[in-house]
C-alpha cells in the first residue's frame, strides 16, 4: 500500500512541473511582451516630443522669415536677387535650430522654406506670401463698351478640366455696349454692368458667346496705373528711335521704331514713356528668355502692320503694358501680334484684322475687328501683380 500511495504522489508531482514550467513561460512572454510595448510606447513618445519640438524650430524659422520679409518689402530694400535666408540658426534656450530660405514665385509673391531640426527630427514648414491685387482675372474686361466684328473671337489656353470658364466683362448697362457681329465667338462668360439688363447690353448680331451671362452686383473698378517713384522722377528726355538692346530700368520720352527696327530686352527691365510708342510696319519690342519687361505709357502705343511685342518667354507675365490715365489710345495693326498683359483702364484698345493678343486686357473700350483674337492665360487668375501693391500677407501654408 505505501509503495503504491508513493508512485501515485510521484506521478503527481511529474505532471504538475510541466504545468508549472508553461505558466513561467508565459509569465516570461507576457513580461517580456510588456516590456516590449513598453520600449516602444515609449521611443513612440520620443519620437513625438522631438518631431513637435523640431516643428517648433521650423516655427521659429517661419516667424523669423516673415518679419525680414515684410521688413525688407515695406522699407523698400526687398532685392529679388538677395532674398532674406539664414543657416543653422540656434533658437534661444531650446537646442533646436532652424535654416530658412525666401524664393520669388513667378505667380507672384514669395515662398518661405523654413526646416526646423532638433536631434534625430526634421520638419518643414513652407508659407506663400503674396503682395499684390488680383486684377487679371477677366480674359478682357471692357469698363465702356467692347465690339467682336466678324469672326473675331475670346478663348483661352492654360486651362485645366474643371475650372470654370472664362470671363469677359463690362461695367456699362447702356443698350448694345457688346456687340457679337457675324462669326464672332466668347467661349465663356459674359459679366455686365451692376443692374443691367443682359437682352439689351448685348446685342448678339450673328455672334454668340457660350457661357452665361450676370449683372454684377457692384461695379468692378480696377486700380489705377501708378508709375514707380524711382522712375518718374528720371530725367528721360531721351527717345529710343532705332535698334539697341536695353538692360536696366530707365526714363524716355518715347519710343519710335522705323520699319524692321527692333529693341530687345534683356533682364528684368522697367521703362517709363512719357509720350507715345511707335512701331512701324514690322518692329518689334522683343524681350528675351529669362528677362522682363514692365513698360508704363503716358502716351499712345501703336503697332502698325505686321509689329510684334514679341515676348520669346510666351509668359504673359514678362510682358507687361501698363498705361496711365492720359494713355488714351493702344492700337495693333493688320496681323500685329502680342504675348502680353495689357492694363490700361482709360485707353482704347483695337486689334485690327487678324492681330492677336494673348494674356488679358483691361481697357476702357476694345475693338476686335475681323478674325482679330484674344487669347487669355488662365494662370492669370490666381496672378497677384506686384504692381498693384499691397501690404505682404500669409496666403498659404503647409507642414511636411
Amino acid at each position: 500500500m505505501s509503495h503504491d500511495r508513493n508512485r501515485r504522489n510521484i506521478r503527481r508531482n511529474g505532471s504538475v512541473l510541466p504545468i508549472v514550467t508553461v505558466v513561467g513561460v508565459i509569465v516570461a512572454v507576457l513580461g517580456t511582451g510588456m516590456l516590449t510595448v513598453a520600449y516602444g510606447a515609449r521611443m513612440s513618445a520620443v519620437r513625438t516630443a522631438q518631431t513637435m519640438a523640431a516643428r517648433v524650430a521650423a516655427d521659429n524659422g517661419l516667424t523669423m522669415a516673415t518679419r525680414a520679409l515684410s521688413s525688407q518689402y515695406a522699407d523698400g530694400t526687398l532685392n529679388s536677387q538677395s532674398l532674406p535666408s539664414e543657416t543653422d540658426i540656434a533658437v534661444p534656450n531650446f537646442e533646436g535650430t532652424f535654416t530658412y530660405a525666401v524664393s520669388e514665385r513667378l505667380s507672384g509673391g514669395y515662398t518661405i522654406t523654413a526646416v526646423g531640426n532638433f536631434q534625430d527630427a526634421r520638419r518643414t514648414v513652407e508659407a506663400v506670401m503674396t503682395c499684390g491685387g488680383l486684377v487679371h482675372e477677366y480674359a478682357l474686361f471692357a469698363l465702356d463698351a467692347l465690339v467682336l466684328n466678324n469672326s473675331a473671337s475670346i478663348d483661352w489656353y492654360n486651362n485645366d478640366d474643371g475650372d470654370a470658364p472664362l470671363k469677359i466683362g463690362t461695367n456699362s448697362t447702356d443698350d448694345a455696349a457688346i456687340v457679337l457681329h457675324n462669326s464672332s465667338c466668347i467661349n465663356g462668360d459674359v459679366v455686365i454692368g451692376a443692374g443691367g439688363d443682359p437682352a439689351n447690353v448685348i446685342c448678339k448680331n450673328g455672334g454668340r458667346y457660350t457661357g452665361s451671362v450676370s449683372a454684377q452686383s457692384e461695379n468692378h473698378e480696377p486700380p489705377a496705373v501708378s508709375v514707380p517713384s524711382s522712375l518718374a522722377s528720371h530725367a528721360g528726355t531721351s527717345v529710343i528711335d532705332s535698334s539697341r538692346t536695353i538692360s536696366s530700368s530707365g526714363k524716355y520720352s518715347s519710343i519710335d521704331l522705323g520699319n524692321s527696327e527692333k529693341l530687345i530686352i534683356s533682364g528684368n527691365v522697367e521703362l517709363y514713356i512719357a509720350g507715345k510708342v511707335t512701331l512701324c510696319n514690322s518692329a518689334q519690342i522683343q524681350v528675351n528668355e529669362g528677362s522682363s519687361l514692365v513698360l508704363y505709357v503716358a502716351g499712345d502705343v501703336e503697332g502698325k502692320n505686321s509689329s510684334q511685342f514679341n515676348n520669346k518667354t510666351k509668359d504673359p507675365r514678362c510682358l507687361k503694358l501698363f498705361g496711365t490715365n492720359t494713355c488714351a489710345n493702344i492700337t495693333v495693326k493688320n496681323s500685329g501680334d502680342m504675348y502680353a498683359v495689357v492694363y490700361a483702364p482709360s485707353a482704347a484698345l483695337t486689334l485690327d484684322n487678324s492681330a492677336a493678343l494673348r494674356g488679358s486686357a483691361t481697357t476702357r473700350t476694345c475693338t476686335l475687328k475681323n478674325s482679330a483674337s484674344v487669347r487669355y492665360d488662365a494662370s492669370l487668375r490666381e496672378y497677384e501683380d506686384p504692381a498693384f501693391v499691397g501690404t505682404l500677407k500669409l496666403s498659404s501654408w503647409r507642414e511636411y
